[in-house]
């Protein structure tokens, strides 16, 4: 039979504390209690356990908040209280146990590979890369993961599940695959490196697997040496691309950075002082600014190209439709249609790398390529030694000659 003097709904919606009082008590029963206090025009009530051990705090009384009212209603506190003295029985304070719960996914299966994938996004991949590898990393997830593994609890996803997954990608984009796996494997890196995640990786279990063999690198195709001049002829005299595109082309051939980081550049990042183009670590792929010597001939160009747009007020350089930057593509079919074959923008990093370690002025291959790399030092523990020593004047020295050299074809 129910103890009358027990708490039900209606007592705990109607319980109140007297204006003379600072706080009244009231009792379920079986070390549960209903505080209620008076704060202005508000009533708080909040729910506590009595707790009681005689191996904890010499056998006497201690009390826990549970919760207020009516976030928490009466049959959960009575469910929480009796958690909490199970706790206390086997001489753990629940609040402590509160407290570490907040930082352990305790059910793995809350945990889905998707969650898992989101919090890998925001914390390591979107901070750590350029904007274009970001957006790579997204159309991988989107196209090949979100559909097999999305909804899988992060726990249920090993290596039989992934590997399946992982010959799907490779028989339709066989050189996804790999990248694909890497994304992965990020994911679980991230999550046991938080302690989020406890369990197995199993792209470890898939390291050297033939079925997953990556297929034969193709090197991007270039642009050979003895078809420069016929090249910068015909990029002066089309018409078919308007100036921006031209002298974007003409300008990431001598430089030799890649396409996105000159793509996004801004008038703003041009210093014409020095002949320099600073562009910042967002767009850069390592996430390092880079400081960019222009030869004379760039900067000629880029002039023409500032006054025929009248550019004041404009933001980017080389500006596309609707005043976004052009796109990687344009720059790309602009090319492959001057030389009439699968050249790309990519290959002109490789055209520059064979010229100028040919120059007869022998110019160190670490300046070489520091201008590709942007890294600068061969080794971490030099690079950590050479402070902001970045080769600039070394490197406009370099990329002047290979202006120089192209000119001459």
């Amino acid at each position: 039979m129910a103890n009358k003097n027990q708490l039900n709904n209606l007592k705990v919606t109607n319980a109140t504390c007297p204006s003379s009082k600072r706080y009244q008590w009231y009792s379920d029963g079986d070390g549960l209690l209903l505080r209620v206090e008076n704060k202005g025009t508000d009533v708080s009530k909040v729910w506590v356990a009595r707790l009681f051990n005689a191996a904890i705090n010499n056998g006497k009384e201690t009390r826990r908040g549970l919760g207020a009212y009516p976030t928490i209603r009466l049959a959960e506190a009575r469910t929480i209280r009796d958690t909490y003295k199970k706790l206390w029985s086997q001489g753990l304070d629940p609040t402590v146990q509160k407290e570490i719960a907040k930082h352990t996914i305790i059910n793995q299966t809350d945990l889905t590979f998707e969650k898992a994938y989101n919090l890998t996004l925001a914390n390591k991949i979107i901070p750590n890369l350029a904007e274009t590898t970001v957006k790579r990393t997204k159309e991988f997830y989107k196209n090949f993961l979100k559909t097999p593994l999305g909804r899988l609890p992060l726990a249920d996803v090993n290596d039989e599940i992934l590997l399946a997954v992982l010959e799907k990608v490779r028989s339709k984009a066989p050189s996804s695959a790999m990248k694909v796996k890497s994304l992965v494997n990020q994911i679980f890196i991230h999550m046991k490196e938080k302690r989020i995640f406890k369990g197995a990786n199993p792209t470890l279990e898939l390291a050297g697997n033939s079925l997953l063999a990556p297929p034969k690198a193709k090197h991007q195709a270039h642009l050979s040496e003895d078809r420069v001049g016929e090249f910068l002829t015909n990029l002066d005299m089309d018409r078919e691309s308007g100036l921006a595109i031209r002298t974007f082309v003409y300008v990431v051939m001598i430089t030799a950075l890649r396409n996105s980081s000159l793509s996004n550049a801004k008038w703003s990042w041009l210093d014409t002082k020095t002949n320099t183009l600073n562009i910042p670590s967002t767009y850069m792929k390592g996430r390092v600014s880079f400081r960019c010597p222009l030869p004379k001939q760039c900067m000629t160009k880029l002039n023409a190209l500032k006054t025929l747009l009248n550019s004041k007020g404009k933001d980017y350089i080389f500006e596309g439709l609707k005043s976004k930057p052009i796109s990687e593509n344009t720059a790309r079919l602009c090319v492959q249609r001057l030389t009439g074959d699968k050249t790309t923008v990519h290959g002109f990093r490789t055209l520059y790398n064979i010229v100028v370690s040919k120059l007869p002025q022998k110019f160190p291959v670490e300046m070489i390529e520091a201008q590709l790399t942007h890294a600068y030092a061969q080794t971490t523990q030099r690079k950590t030694y050479m402070g902001t020593e970045d080769y600039l004047e070394g490197r406009r020295e370099i990329i002047q000659a290979y202006a120089d050299w192209c000119d001459k074809q």
